[in-house]
């Protein structure tokens, strides 16, 4: 819940200086938020990020605003068809949002053929328009998609509390080899490791931060090696690539790709 309100608080600070994206690539596992985010860019009311009682927040709550089109693939794949009836939306005039609302689900699913057929449209996005488009791995979207997209990393949804997975992440550093129960087990440990990897850079800055609230926090900074803003920043997008192709990369790889780079 944090990490979402920090999300919707960064569109709302990009709704406030009139900056949003016209197209957004959302990895994960939970795109609940998307729709939150559809009613932020749309209230017109007053609220912290939306009021979720006005016209507008009500009808897109219930799928039913006509400036918001959501592609679900019917079978396993996004069809050519799909996407000209996403097209087509999108060439409509808006009906009375601040932004038309394109929502592409399990964009994974999207062959070559339909991605290259969306390509056009993703590089010249209609005015007052915004394409979000959803998927759980983001190797098995084309380059030239991923490209035109400014990228929003979801955690997973944790089942872990905080103390645990921090004494697995600690572990890590030590050099144990963390034991995952499954595949989303494995990505949420490496989505933790990020953040505590950017706690500590914080906090190697002198700046505040939750790590100050582990007795053992000192351990971790001995531990990693992030002496400037440029490696933080490789070993930072080393380890969002392994959690955006989590799905598919193998782990033992994965952790020692990771240790190479911090330890």
């Amino acid at each position: 819940m944090q990490t979402q309100n920090k999300i919707l608080n960064y569109f709302s600070l990009l709704k406030k200086r009139g900056i949003i994206g016209k197209s957004y690539l959302f990895i994960g596992d939970d795109f609940s938020i998307v729709k939150d985010i559809a009613k932020l860019i749309n209230c017109t009311n007053d609220a912290e990020h939306f009021c979720n009682t006005c016209w507008d927040c009500s009808n897109i709550e219930r799928y039913a605003h006509p400036d918001l089109f959501m592609l679900k693939p019917e079978t396993l794949t996004i069809t050519i068809e799909n996407i000209k009836q996403a097209q087509q939306f999108l060439r409509l005039k808006s009906f009375r949002a601040q932004k038309k609302v394109l929502v592409i689900e399990d964009a994974q699913n999207m062959g070559e053929a339909s991605a290259n057929a969306f390509l056009k449209t993703l590089e010249e996005p209609p005015k007052n328009s915004l394409i979000a488009i959803c998927a759980s791995r983001i190797d098995s979207l084309i380059p030239t998609i991923v490209s035109r997209c400014n990228k929003i990393f979801l955690p997973p949804q944790e089942n872990k509390t905080e103390d645990s997975r921090f004494t697995q992440i600690l572990g890590f550093l030590k050099g144990e080899r963390p034991v995952f129960k499954d595949r989303k087990d494995f990505l949420s440990f490496i989505w933790s490791l990020n953040l505590v990897l950017r706690d500590a850079f914080l906090f190697s800055l002198g700046r505040n931060n939750r790590l100050l609230r582990f007795s053992d926090c000192e351990i971790i900074l001995e531990n990693i090696r992030i002496k400037n803003v440029n490696t933080y920043c490789a070993a930072i997008k080393d380890i969002l690539e392994i959690y955006a192709n989590g799905a598919t990369i193998n782990e033992n790889l994965a952790l020692n790709l990771i240790r190479e780079r911090i330890l």
